[in-house]
């Protein structure tokens, strides 16, 4: 959205918009499906990016269900627009400019690969030896109802994401980057952030093109001297 007046609307806590959103709802003046959410800063002034819609029970993995839910967040968009003009100060004059090219998804297939992260593995914040990757990111559990898991990474506020979670168990000559690691739901929720999914990016293209160099299958790849190869590379992986 454009045109904000963020010193005005930043005098307005994230508290104090849950509960006008709540009350929008009661009044039924507006259909707001998700009873929190966020907007930031951009570089652009007077301009955010809101993070407001909750699309429910999607089946991303079907094309028409993914359709339905394309359409259905496109018209939250508008509502959320609406509202915030209408009832957060600092919005009377704003404007929406535009909305993402494709909904989020946040889960849909996953790997089974050679190591699969898990939620304990993610709180405890553990360290594994071929590290590729470092998270931060707490686990962020979005239910199909209305509530969001939070649970915040322990043991120095970060963990290591396993070269072996990029790697199918059962496919050779394939390797893996993002959201679709191997991990459980839990793991996944943390991980799955655009940061590291970035970071899982560098270290699957950097395997590749050592693998393919060597002419060896992925499991098999030096491990040490990837992890050199990275940090070469100004990769933060400890």
């Amino acid at each position: 959205m454009g045109n904000v007046d963020l010193e005005k609307a930043k005098k307005v806590s994230h508290r104090e918009m849950t509960e006008r959103m709540k009350e929008a709802n009661k009044s039924g003046r507006f259909r707001l499906p998700r009873e929190d959410g966020s907007y930031h800063r951009t570089p652009n002034p007077g301009m955010i990016q809101a993070n407001m819609v909750r699309v429910s029970r999607i089946d991303a993995t079907d094309p028409y269900s993914l359709t339905k839910a394309e359409i259905e967040g496109r018209k939250q968009v508008q509502e959320y627009a609406a509202f915030l003009k209408a009832c957060i100060d600092g919005f009377e004059n704003a404007f929406l400019i535009g909305t993402s090219q494709y909904i989020g998804v946040r889960e849909t297939r996953k790997i089974d690969g050679h190591y699969k992260l898990t939620e304990e593995d993610v709180i405890a914040g553990r360290k594994f030896p071929d590290s590729i990757a470092c998270c931060g990111a707490p686990v962020e559990d979005h239910h199909p109802g209305e509530g969001t898991r939070w649970v915040y990474v322990e043991n120095g506020g970060y963990y290591h994401i396993p070269y072996r979670c990029l790697v199918p168990r059962s496919l050779q000559n394939v390797i893996v980057a993002g959201r679709c690691l191997s991990a459980t739901h839990g793991a996944q929720a943390s991980a799955r952030n655009s940061a590291q999914a970035m970071a899982m990016g560098q270290a699957a293209g950097t395997a590749a093109a050592l693998a393919a160099a060597a002419k060896q299958d992925f499991i098999d790849l030096d491990i040490g001297r990837l992890r050199r190869t990275l940090v070469e590379q100004h990769a933060i992986i400890e």
